[in-house]
């Protein structure tokens, strides 16, 4: 029995059909797949595997242009949801990993590195109301040092954990009003410094409360943790250090 050589039609008891060139009894070449599960692949084929340039239609639900190896999108490639939400980017072993940018049907958007179909390093995520957040990430959430936006003005610049505040930090507050000083699960926690315009006050703050003023500086510094001793220079800065930091 002969192979299927050049032009053909190929029809498998799944229920998928693809219309295009064979070689060697093997799809290569240009082709159309159509697959039982309602999605549909025009492209190119070698060794009866997607390779090069393609479209896939998912039902009515998304639409992938871009490259492929051996049935798995890699490099660049764009996809675009019934909706208009689109991505285009980087892709690696048929997900999303590299340089990417995500646009969703309300106007959010980020920009930046994925791994395994997330946020992953790098980023910044543009919420619909106008704020913002650069920074690190780690599996879709914001972990790590970043830098948060408020329309207002309001601006957080520190560590984040699970998408909360975490770790030291400085919350400018408006009208040179500034936190200075440590945070837990979004809540301050720990030592901290408030100045308000020409005041200045050193307290103590578990779980978003304050426990206590300290009644000078030196107290303050005398209670900082071995640990924490590398954030006393930051500490230290004065209002026009501190916003030269936060670029106020």
């Amino acid at each position: 029995m002969g192979k299927k050589h050049g032009f053909g039609i190929e029809v498998v008891k799944n229920g998928n059909k693809f219309v295009g060139l064979f070689s060697h009894d093997k799809k290569k070449g240009w082709g159309e797949l159509y697959k039982s599960n309602n999605e549909t692949f025009k492209g190119f084929f070698d060794d009866d595997l997607i390779n090069g340039f393609g479209e896939l239609q998912r039902g009515n639900d998304v639409k992938y242009y871009g490259y492929w190896n051996n049935d798995k999108q890699v490099g660049v490639g764009y996809e675009l949801w019934v909706d208009s939400s689109n991505y285009f980017g980087e892709y690696t072993n048929g997900k999303k990993e590299g340089i990417g940018t995500y646009l969703w049907s309300d106007n959010s958007k980020y920009e930046g590195q994925w791994r395994d179909n997330n946020f992953y390093g790098y980023g910044i995520y543009y919420f619909p109301d106008g704020r913002t957040y650069s920074g690190e990430w780690k599996n879709q959430k914001m972990n790590g040092y970043g830098e948060f936006c408020w329309v207002e003005g309001k601006k957080y610049r520190g560590f984040y954990k699970e998408d909360l505040r975490d770790g030291f930090g400085i919350l400018y507050l408006l009208n040179d009003s500034f936190y200075v000083g440590f945070w837990k699960e979004g809540q301050k926690n720990g030592l901290g410094k408030f100045i308000k315009g020409n005041s200045i006050k050193y307290g103590l703050w578990r779980n978003g409360k304050k426990e206590k003023w300290f009644d000078n500086e030196d107290n303050f510094f005398d209670s900082l943790e071995f640990e924490d001793e590398k954030y006393k220079n930051i500490f230290q800065f004065s209002i026009n250090d501190i916003k030269k930091c936060m670029e106020i």
